[in-house]
């Protein structure tokens, strides 16, 4: 993270134990809470962060003892997700090489005993 610069970057390969439940419904809907769970694997998830549109600096709540420094951005992201064979699924997603959302935040907080 480059404050900065307003740019933060974050790269992660092969996190186990994410589960897969399929459908948006199925990861927020009261009565299907989290669905047909399945184990799968964050093969690579690639995430950066730029274009500042927005700086919320110095930002503090003390009744919720929470502050920070925030900034509204876009994001390119890549991912790839795998559930395992043994589930009985083997399915495989690849994200287009690049995929642009508009909108996204990223920061700097503390709170709690660090506030």
């Amino acid at each position: 993270m480059n404050l900065a610069r307003g740019t933060a970057d974050l790269h992660v390969r092969n996190i186990c134990s994410v589960f897969d439940v399929f459908t948006v419904e199925n990861s927020l809907t009261p009565t299907r809470p989290l669905g047909n769970i399945v184990s799968a694997v964050i093969e690579s998830l690639d995430i950066h962060w730029s274009g500042v549109t927005r700086s919320i600096l110095g930002f503090s709540d003390p009744v919720n003892q929470f502050s920070g420094d925030f900034f509204e951005t876009s994001v390119n992201f890549r991912v790839a997700v795998i559930t395992e064979k043994s589930t009985g699924h083997g399915f495989r997603f690849v994200s287009s090489a690049i995929t642009k959302i508009d909108f996204a935040q990223f920061g700097r907080e503390t709170n709690g005993v660090f506030f």
